[in-house]
């Protein structure tokens, strides 16, 4: 599970604006001692390697250097647990340099100045019952922050405060439309737009074009950091659960049951994938490109075939993969939500922990 069936799923489960911080408190979270088996959720890579997952779980290491195939044991061993002021779910993280972003459940929002040794919460609404399910920092002072339902929230401090953002240009026509309609109700407005808007899922940063990628088929940019977004049209309601840019420029966004989708000269095309679980993240490795999933999936995408219309002999189910993408064996089934590549081996955070998975090159 992730993004959608994951991420969803978190808000089944389960930001008012302020400068809140909190550095203890009863709802700490516990050191486990199986933490790297538990479900884990997201991994970044700043001046330390950052992992956050269930019940408050961060994992910090040393920075990776993804570069030496002498560091990946060295990594595994290195990960340990850090105490932080929540126990809610923690579902994305960011870091630029030594600082450091997390976000989860009930609205929460924590950050670190010393590349993830210490936490301090920065917001939190359990009252909204709605997770955050990503965040990006443009720069060290602003940065916003993305999930269920719309939920938006901008800093222009470095995370110390936080505000509420409503887009409504992220909606369907048809929703935009009958909102128009209650437009003279502020009230009821606003209290309908919380409930119409579509899970906001990934945040991609591509050279000063920001891009969402959600629930519904969205799929929107925006030139301004978020402040105005155009919602791109194409022949798809389904999630999206992440959008990258490949090493050509292209635009690739995944997402349920297997929907790869590639924008080119302004077209979607749709890539056959012949994977019916849902894909979670891109991982962008120099020219290579893998995308990873639900069951254990790893596709290796081959960006210099991917805008041929050529098709691989039919499977054992009659599917007909696109010639751009192969499939890269695993020995596991557990979900992969995010992962980073070091050397031939993808480190991956799975709903079963720590995972690896050698590329064999």
């Amino acid at each position: 599970m992730k993004r959608s069936d994951l991420f969803i799923l978190t808000a089944l489960l389960n930001v008012t604006a302020g400068p809140v911080y909190v550095f203890a408190s009863d709802e700490t979270s516990f050191i486990a001692p199986l933490v790297k088996e538990s479900l884990l959720l997201d991994i970044a890579n700043g001046s330390s390697s950052i992992i956050v997952g269930e019940r408050g779980h961060v994992l910090i290491a040393n920075k990776v250097n993804t570069t030496d195939p002498q560091n990946l044991e060295l990594t595994l061993n290195d990960y340990k647990q850090v105490s932080v002021p929540t126990k809610v779910t923690l579902t994305a993280v960011t870091s630029l340099a030594d600082l450091a972003w997390a976000v989860g459940h009930d609205a929460s929002i924590l950050g670190s100045k010393d590349a993830g040794a210490n936490w301090a919460l920065l917001n939190s609404a359990p009252e909204l019952e709605r997770p955050l399910l990503d965040i990006h920092f443009f720069d060290e002072k602003e940065g916003i922050a993305v999930g269920a339902y719309g939920l938006f929230y901008r800093s222009l401090d470095g995370g110390t405060t936080w505000h509420q953002e409503h887009h409504p240009s992220l909606l369907s026509d048809d929703d935009k439309g009958y909102l128009e309609s209650i437009k003279d109700d502020q009230a009821f407005y606003l209290q309908e737009l919380s409930f119409i808007s579509p899970h906001l899922n990934r945040l991609h940063d591509a050279n000063g074009t920001l891009y969402l990628a959600g629930e519904a088929g969205l799929v929107a940019s925006s030139v301004d950091k978020g402040i105005t977004w155009e919602r791109l049209v194409l022949n798809y309601e389904g999630s999206f659960f992440d959008i990258a840019t490949l090493p050509n420029g292209d635009i690739i966004a995944v997402g349920l049951r297997g929907n790869t989708f590639l924008l080119n000269q302004g077209e979607w095309q749709s890539i056959s994938t012949c994977v019916t679980t849902s894909l979670n993240s891109v991982l962008i490795d120099g020219s290579s490109v893998f995308i990873v999933g639900n069951n254990g999936v790893v596709l290796k995408l081959d960006a210099g075939q991917v805008n041929r219309k050529q098709l691989r002999a039919s499977n054992s189910e009659g599917c007909r993969r696109h010639a751009s993408i192969s499939l890269v064996p695993t020995n596991f089934s557990d979900a992969i939500s995010s992962a980073m590549v070091i050397h031939n081996t993808i480190l991956a955070v799975t709903t079963g922990g720590i995972k690896t998975v050698d590329l064999g090159e």
